[in-house]
């Protein structure tokens, strides 16, 4: 079996792009010469990549399997040439990094800002996206490094905690409950709380949390962005459970944060990469940024 790097490209591409014509600009070939590297790649591997109609391009089950081992060959192959080039300066080269919104807003861009100054000549791509899509954006090499909750399947990962801390509650100034010095999880469970959609990361983390304790909390409303909890909690709908991060920049006043105890829970923002991908120069050189920014800021969380 003998497959080519260009026809590797060639099926990454229209992964990518889900149309042959669109596909073959992006590499810079004729349409005809890229469906010709299609074909020979799936005679080599004995097996139909694509479905193809007059409309529409799809993977079948085999080019599910194959894209994301493909894709991955051939970042290894973009970092190890960046890696040789740039090795000894850093001076050359593009990571791009994930984060949820509110982490990207009251975290990552202070690291960015560190980075940018430090490499100016490194491009650096910023993806705020939910915690939950950065494993995926990893495993098929769009992304190289990213920012938040540990992956459920974390031997395809390596993790490196950056934030860690216990879950604190935030609540309206004015709720009975902000007069209290400390709160417990059967307090928060019987006032109506602002939580992310089932489907996050997050909130899975919390309804487990409930679940061992035995409690029900009240979800009043139901959001996609931690941004816009903090921004309803604020204005009076709820209390909300917060991760350590959520606490890091104050919001507009009009909310307060308390301990969260009877049990202490701590949650960590992980650093995510692929286990089987070494990181290129630059991201290795955003890796080192990341671990003296968050260590300089570390302190304790002021609760007022």
């Amino acid at each position: 079996m003998s497959i080519s790097l260009r026809q590797l490209e060639a099926f990454v591409a229209v992964c990518n792009e889900g149309n042959f014509s669109k596909a073959a600009q992006r590499i810079h070939i004729s349409q005809s010469g890229l469906s010709i590297l299609i074909r020979e790649l799936e005679q080599s591997l004995e097996c139909r990549l694509f479905d193809r109609s007059t409309r529409q391009v799809s993977l079948t089950d085999a080019g599910r399997e194959f894209r994301v081992p493909a894709a991955r060959l051939l970042a290894d192959l973009s970092t190890a040439v960046g890696n040789v080039k740039g090795l000894a300066s850093r001076q050359h080269g593009h990571v791009t990094v994930a984060a949820p919104p509110l982490l990207m807003s009251r975290l990552m861009v202070g690291i960015a800002a560190r980075f940018r100054s430090a490499y100016p000549h490194i491009a650096l791509t910023l993806r705020d996206i939910p915690s939950e899509a950065i494993p995926a954006g990893i495993a098929s090499a769009d992304i190289d490094l990213g920012l938040g909750m540990l992956p459920a399947d974390r031997d395809e990962y390596l993790t490196e905690a950056l934030v860690e801390g216990p879950l604190v509650a935030l609540l309206p100034r004015d709720h009975p409950l902000a007069r209290r010095r400390q709160l417990r999880w059967a307090d928060l469970a019987a006032t109506p709380l602002v939580a992310l959609t089932p489907e996050n990361s997050f909130r899975q983390f919390l309804d487990g949390c409930f679940a061992r304790l035995d409690l029900q909390p009240r979800i009043a409303v139901e959001v996609v962005q931690l941004s816009t909890v903090i921004s309803l909690v604020e204005a009076g709908f709820g209390a909300a459970i917060m991760p350590p991060y959520g606490a890091l920049v104050p919001g507009e006043g009009n909310s307060v944060v308390r301990p969260l105890r009877d049990p202490v829970v701590r949650s960590e923002i992980a650093l995510i990469r692929d286990r089987f991908r070494s990181p290129s120069a630059a991201a290795a050189a955003f890796i080192e940024v990341a671990r003296d920014v968050v260590a300089g800021r570390s302190r304790p969380l002021r609760v007022t």
